[in-house]
């Protein structure tokens, strides 16, 4: 059973009709026993192009060969996507039909033929599942209360709570201290400037505290 969908025919080189298969995604075409298609001829270089398979088919490029790699009679500068039928050129002897090849189960045909397109099936819906109610969770039953119903046990008295005492307020306290201190010495010393002023040392009931000339 043939696994590859493209193939190159020799046309013109070392050996006419030869069919070298395409099966791997990189390929390099050359002189060198390591490449995977050998063609042994002066003109082709010892590594002279590489195939790439890219979206489905093959991209060919030269790899700097001394005499260029052709398709359709122009050299490749860049990266060539192939088509079937297209006509591949290596210097000036060798030339290779490239071409796609079917199956070897659907009647492998070498030629120019596109490959054979499979249609695929319609996907298949899944079947629904059958719908299954959600199961509640048990809930504990409730507890009835009927009246006239007797404690279990001495009910405890009730306690009004004591009211809260009116804590006096500190820093009320404080300043008001504060401004009766800065009160009486602002009074204190409006005393000792008037006295001072009107020079009340000498006179009674004042004499007897100071010394008077």
């Amino acid at each position: 059973m043939a696994s590859y969908l493209f193939q190159l025919v020799m046309q013109t080189g070392p050996n006419p009709g030869r069919v070298y298969e395409l099966q791997k995604e990189e390929m390099t075409i050359g002189r060198d026993v390591n490449n995977d298609v050998v063609i042994n001829d002066a003109e082709v270089s010892r590594k002279h192009a590489r195939l790439i398979l890219h979206s489905g088919g093959y991209v060919l490029e030269d790899l700097g060969s001394t005499n260029g790699t052709f398709v359709s009679g122009e050299r490749l500068v860049g990266p060539h996507t192939l088509r079937p039928g297209e006509m591949i050129t290596l210097g000036e002897n060798v030339s290779l039909a490239f071409e796609s090849a079917f199956d070897a189960d659907a009647t492998m045909v070498a030629g120019t033929a596109q490959p054979a397109t499979f249609v695929s099936a319609p996907p298949v819906s899944p079947k629904p599942e059958a719908y299954t109610p959600p199961v509640k969770p048990a809930t504990a039953p409730l507890r009835q209360t009927y009246a006239g119903q007797v404690p279990a046990g001495p009910a405890e008295p009730y306690l009004e709570p004591a009211a809260a005492e009116p804590k006096r307020d500190r820093r009320t306290l404080i300043y008001i201290g504060c401004g009766l201190a800065v009160v009486l010495l602002c009074i204190a010393v409006t005393s000792a400037l008037v006295f001072d002023y009107l020079n009340l040392y000498c006179t009674p009931p004042f004499d007897g505290l100071f010394a008077c000339p």
